[in-house]
């Protein structure tokens, strides 16, 4: 966990993009945390390139959490904003997965056309302790339409999301929450692996 942590510290040095889908959402912060996210991004298809995302997180309450990101990629991803918000169905409790969905609305210069897009993804996500630390692995069927501006045609894609989330287990940074997320297309979406940092303020 440890050496994984690390490597996510050096890829966030190297990179000059964009976000990932559920992000830090599923993890559990405080209520009224706000928390400030940095996330190394690597598209490996469909326009493939790499970059730096900053979003800022905010939780309401103990069932509805917001968050809002602008990313630069060095791909044909020239630029991305994106919100989300996610609500709680079910919580983590006993041997029960916590369920929720997200909205998420985003809007990208894709190889020099404006992509819009609106959708959706259901998440399960369970807290573990794995090696002594808590974690929050999730995995989630994120549904989306994308609108292309210029040329007035609109396609679905559908994919694969699964990472997870934790506490760094490094003395002296125990306060930063790592996250890690891989996107698998199923349709007419991407490969990538998002690697991020955030620190939450009270």
């Amino acid at each position: 966990m440890k050496k994984l942590m690390m490597i996510t510290l050096a890829a966030l040095t190297m990179g000059s993009v964009n976000a990932s889908t559920i992000g830090v959402s599923t993890h559990p912060f405080g209520i009224h945390n706000r928390v400030f996210t940095t996330e190394f991004n690597s598209y490996l298809s469909n326009g493939s390139g790499a970059g730096l995302t900053a979003k800022y997180y905010h939780r309401f309450n103990n069932k509805v959490n917001l968050d809002a990101g602008f990313g630069i990629t060095d791909g044909d991803r020239a630029s991305k904003f994106s919100v989300g918000s996610e609500v709680e169905i079910f919580p983590d409790y006993g041997t029960q997965p916590r369920v929720s969905v997200k909205g998420i609305v985003e809007t990208e210069n894709f190889d020099g056309d404006r992509v819009n897009t609106f959708g959706f993804a259901p998440i399960a996500s369970k807290g573990l302790s794995l090696w002594g630390n808590e974690a929050f692995p999730f995995v989630s069927l994120p549904v989306k339409v994308h609108l292309n501006q210029d040329t007035n045609e609109h396609e679905t894609a559908t994919a694969l999301a699964a990472g997870i989330t934790g506490r760094l287990p490094i003395q002296g940074y125990d306060n930063l929450v790592g996250n890690i997320e891989a996107n698998m297309s199923l349709k007419n979406s991407y490969t990538g692996l998002v690697m991020g940092i955030s620190l939450p303020i009270q």
